[in-house]
């Protein structure tokens, strides 16, 4: 059951992530190394793929409860979200700029504090969220705090 803001966010199955490759030049490339799974032999932290253009960061996320984790948005890269052990909850909503907030250019990563609506991405799916369109609380656990592998995979906008 993919659920959908267009130009915003998906959350889908991983079965179908060969569906998205056309979402942009760098989309093909990311799409092609989660549809083959081999995610065992990705070193912890950053893991080039197509230098700065598509990469992956593997972590043992920290999932905490939602009142711990502040919406951030980028402008550069989308984020695929996927999860590899536990269930992840992300708070989703369209970027809203009414929101005061802060931006590091230098990490493509800012924080605001608006209103998001919460979804569970299960182990076998994934999250997209775009660049300046998306505001997303990645790494929610409903219950007690917890460390969790996963990976976000980064894509250049072009």
């Amino acid at each position: 059951a993919m659920k959908t803001i267009e130009g915003c966010y998906i959350i889908d199955t991983l079965a179908n992530i060969g569906r998205y490759s056309d979402l942009g030049v760098n989309f093909k490339t990311a799409c092609d190394f989660i549809a083959k799974g081999d995610f065992g032999r990705l070193a912890p932290g950053r893991n080039a793929i197509e230098g700065d253009d598509v990469f992956v960061n593997k972590d043992e996320a920290s999932y905490v409860v939602r009142t711990e984790r502040r919406p951030e948005f980028h402008r550069r890269y989308f984020d695929i979200h996927v999860p590899l052990e536990n269930d992840e909850v992300i708070g989703l909503a369209k970027y809203d700029e009414s929101y005061p907030g802060t931006f590091d250019e230098k990490n493509d990563c800012g924080f605001n504090d608006q209103k998001v609506e919460y979804f569970t991405v299960r182990k076998g799916e994934f999250a997209i969220c775009w660049p300046n369109t998306c505001a997303h609380a990645p790494a929610i656990t409903p219950d007690a705090p917890k460390k969790s592998a996963k990976l976000i995979v980064k894509i250049k906008a072009r």
